[in-house]
Protein backbone atom coordinates (compact mmCIF):
# COMPACT_ATOMS: atom_id res chain seq x y z
CA UNK A 1 0.00 0.00 0.00
CA UNK A 2 2.85 1.96 0.24
CA UNK A 3 3.46 3.42 3.74
CA UNK A 4 6.63 4.65 5.27
CA UNK A 5 9.05 3.03 6.47
CA UNK A 6 8.06 4.25 9.97
CA UNK A 7 4.30 3.63 9.91
CA UNK A 8 5.43 0.27 9.46
CA UNK A 9 8.02 0.66 12.38
CA UNK A 10 5.31 1.90 14.05
CA UNK A 11 2.82 -1.33 13.02
CA UNK A 12 5.15 -3.72 14.04
CA UNK A 13 6.16 -2.10 17.67
CA UNK A 14 2.62 -1.55 18.92
CA UNK A 15 0.74 -4.24 16.75
CA UNK A 16 -1.20 -4.47 13.14
CA UNK A 17 -4.71 -4.18 15.45
CA UNK A 18 -3.33 -0.88 17.85
CA UNK A 19 -2.30 0.92 14.42
CA UNK A 20 -5.14 0.41 12.68
CA UNK A 21 -6.81 1.92 15.67
CA UNK A 22 -4.55 5.06 15.95
CA UNK A 23 -4.57 5.20 12.01
CA UNK A 24 -8.62 5.65 11.78
CA UNK A 25 -8.38 8.16 15.02
CA UNK A 26 -5.67 10.48 12.88
CA UNK A 27 -7.83 9.96 9.51
CA UNK A 28 -11.02 11.42 11.17
CA UNK A 29 -9.41 14.43 12.04
CA UNK A 30 -10.32 16.61 8.71
CA UNK A 31 -7.50 19.35 10.36
CA UNK A 32 -4.51 17.06 9.22
CA UNK A 33 -5.50 16.70 5.41
CA UNK A 34 -2.69 18.18 2.83
CA UNK A 35 -4.06 19.30 -0.60
CA UNK A 36 -2.78 15.99 -2.05
CA UNK A 37 -4.56 13.37 0.27
CA UNK A 38 -1.73 12.39 2.37
CA UNK A 39 -2.38 13.16 6.55
CA UNK A 40 0.09 15.25 8.29
CA UNK A 41 0.45 14.36 11.69
CA UNK A 42 1.49 17.42 13.94
CA UNK A 43 3.78 15.73 16.53
CA UNK A 44 6.41 17.42 18.95
CA UNK A 45 9.83 15.71 19.19
CA UNK A 46 10.47 13.32 22.17
CA UNK A 47 12.52 15.56 23.56
CA UNK A 48 10.21 18.28 23.81
CA UNK A 49 7.97 15.39 26.11
CA UNK A 50 10.98 14.30 28.14
CA UNK A 51 11.60 18.16 28.95
CA UNK A 52 8.15 18.48 29.98
CA UNK A 53 8.35 15.52 32.16
CA UNK A 54 11.62 16.72 33.59
CA UNK A 55 10.11 19.89 34.09
CA UNK A 56 7.35 18.08 36.09
CA UNK A 57 9.41 16.57 38.17
CA UNK A 58 11.29 19.42 39.49
CA UNK A 59 8.03 21.14 40.32
CA UNK A 60 6.98 18.23 42.26
CA UNK A 61 10.41 17.52 43.96
CA UNK A 62 10.23 21.55 44.59
CA UNK A 63 6.88 21.36 46.16
CA UNK A 64 7.61 18.61 48.90
CA UNK A 65 10.48 20.95 49.75
CA UNK A 66 13.44 19.33 48.28
CA UNK A 67 16.36 21.71 48.26
CA UNK A 68 18.61 22.12 44.41
CA UNK A 69 21.36 19.92 45.42
CA UNK A 70 18.74 17.61 46.26
CA UNK A 71 16.81 18.00 43.10
CA UNK A 72 20.09 17.93 41.09
CA UNK A 73 20.81 14.87 42.52
CA UNK A 74 17.64 13.31 42.14
CA UNK A 75 17.81 14.59 38.68
CA UNK A 76 21.33 13.11 38.13
CA UNK A 77 20.52 9.79 39.52
CA UNK A 78 16.93 8.93 38.47
CA UNK A 79 16.99 10.74 34.97
CA UNK A 80 20.55 11.13 33.79
CA UNK A 81 20.33 14.68 33.30
CA UNK A 82 23.21 16.90 34.29
CA UNK A 83 21.21 20.69 35.62
CA UNK A 84 23.44 22.97 37.49
CA UNK A 85 21.49 24.17 40.68
CA UNK A 86 21.19 27.85 39.46
CA UNK A 87 19.19 26.61 36.30
CA UNK A 88 17.33 24.66 38.70
CA UNK A 89 16.50 27.87 41.19
CA UNK A 90 15.19 29.94 38.00
CA UNK A 91 13.10 27.07 36.67
CA UNK A 92 11.77 26.93 40.25
CA UNK A 93 11.13 30.64 40.32
CA UNK A 94 9.23 30.71 37.19
CA UNK A 95 7.03 27.80 38.05
CA UNK A 96 6.03 29.65 41.22
CA UNK A 97 5.15 32.64 39.08
CA UNK A 98 3.33 30.98 36.59
CA UNK A 99 5.31 31.02 33.54
CA UNK A 100 6.69 27.85 32.74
Amino acid sequence: MGLQRVWLEVAENIGVDAFLQVWRILDADASNMADDGRRLVPMRSYSCYERYQRNRYIEALDALGFTHNAIRDRLQHNLGEKLSTRHISRFSKRAKLGTV
